[in-house]
């Protein structure tokens, strides 16, 4: 999703950042508009389900705009979709941007068409990206070495969210812009430094799902791997852009 090229049709009157984090996704977007001098929208309303995430994130982009709300809210959460709805700024248009959080719903089409689709009204703008199923491969390379199943959450595929299925699921409640993928990578000097990524990010459980002995096996493996091609932990992600109906 180029921000400038929304702007450019009209200039965005409130942002949404569901799931926001740190702000990552709003700031780079803020970055972009600017880089193009492009206005900003009038109001961006940040919302996540955890309290650190949502006041980090209003610290931070409230040194670069003026007009910063936050909100908790499980993005998920219809009934606490509909609450923040009933908030938002009645005049102009609408962009709902989501970076790296859709893939956390067993059915991320269904939530874009029941859920998400709450916040927004005729013509306002949907943007979403998320890591697919193609990610991690060195990962799962190293647990079929080690002979261990992954507990790792099931990512989404990418033909299901952008091809022809995906569009049709969505077609009741939105106009199909465009849809793609990319791929980003995160260097890393170990096997513990590439399974210390997911603890960073918020993505490992509190508990190991493998035992001690399991996880020394799973190191040794993942350390063989990375030796023998590029040091990096994949990511592969889908995106999608829509406007509602």
């Amino acid at each position: 999703m180029a921000g400038g090229s929304l702007g450019a049709e009209a200039p965005l009157h409130t942002l949404i950042d569901l799931g926001c984090g740190t702000g990552l996704m709003s700031r780079a977007w803020l970055d972009q508009l600017q880089e193009q001098a492009h206005p900003f929208p009038q109001q961006l309303w940040l919302v996540d389900q955890a309290p650190s995430m949502v006041e980090r994130a209003v610290v931070l982009l409230r040194q670069r705009h003026g007009a910063v709300q936050g909100d908790v809210l499980d993005a998920f959460s219809p009934a606490g979709l509909s609450s923040l709805a009933s908030q938002l700024p009645n005049q102009g248009t609408r962009l709902l941007a989501s970076s790296y959080a859709l893939q956390w719903s067993e059915q991320p089409l269904t939530v874009l068409r029941e859920v998400w689709s709450i916040l927004l009204r005729p013509g306002d703008w949907l943007a979403v990206a998320m890591p697919d199923q193609r990610s991690f491969a060195v990962l799962h390379a190293a647990l079929s070495a080690a002979g261990l199943p992954s507990h790792f959450l099931k990512l989404p595929c990418h033909e299901a969210l952008i091809g022809e299925q995906g569009q049709a699921a969505l077609a009741s409640r939105f106009q199909w812009v465009a849809g793609g993928g990319f791929a980003n990578a995160v260097p890393v000097e170990s096997a513990l430094a590439y399974l210390r990524h997911f603890n960073l990010i918020g993505a490992s459980p509190v508990r190991s799902p493998y035992s001690r002995r399991e996880l020394m096996g799973l190191l040794r493996c993942l350390d063989q791997e990375l030796s023998q091609g590029v040091a990096e932990l994949d990511y592969h992600s889908s995106w999608i852009l829509l406007r509602r109906r």
